[in-house]
């Protein structure tokens, strides 16, 4: 494709376009210096950054040695909650005999407080949140046995009460 253009045209045409190319030139070579700069900024950060990683694990690390211990100190009171197999058929049973161990002989207690204790005792280990009513059913199940006495029969508006068998 051929051009008309005048030698007066290409040359303005051409100075156009080293002036261009001298202003980008310069412009990137400023922006190499800037970025030069900030890469030496960056590694000094990342320096100091990751000589208080360092720090920080090591400190963790000999935080946990010491919790370890005080728990190692302290496993014969945890050990009866690590004997039940969380992942079991019959694990909400035990659990439920386990915070039925706890109770007092006059103490009064429903399903909702043995499920809320079962939460707070093996809430972070189990799969899903224990469903009271299952728990009501084995309170049941215990009070037929003989293995509880019910106190207050349980209604549309309010749960069953339990009491251990004398």
């Amino acid at each position: 494709m051929a051009l008309n253009l005048s030698i007066a045209q290409m040359l303005a045409k051409l100075e156009a376009k080293v002036a261009h190319h001298r202003e980008k030139k310069a412009f990137h070579a400023e922006q190499e210096r800037i970025h030069r700069d900030q890469t030496a900024v960056h590694a000094a950060e990342l320096d100091t950054a990751l000589a208080h990683l360092e720090a920080f694990r090591a400190a963790s690390l000999s935080a946990g040695e010491l919790l370890e211990r005080d728990e190692s100190l302290r496993k014969p009171a945890a050990q009866a909650e690590e004997e039940i197999d969380l992942r079991g058929k019959r694990s909400l049973s035990q659990m439920v005999a386990k915070v039925l161990e706890g109770k007092a002989p006059t103490a009064v207690f429903g399903a909702t407080i043995v499920t809320s204790e079962i939460e707070s005792r093996w809430g972070a280990k189990l799969r899903r949140r224990p469903d009271s009513r299952s728990v009501a059913a084995a309170l049941r199940r215990w009070a037929e046995a003989g293995l509880l006495h019910q106190v207050r029969e349980g209604r549309a508006y309010h749960e069953s009460l339990y009491r251990k068998a004398p």
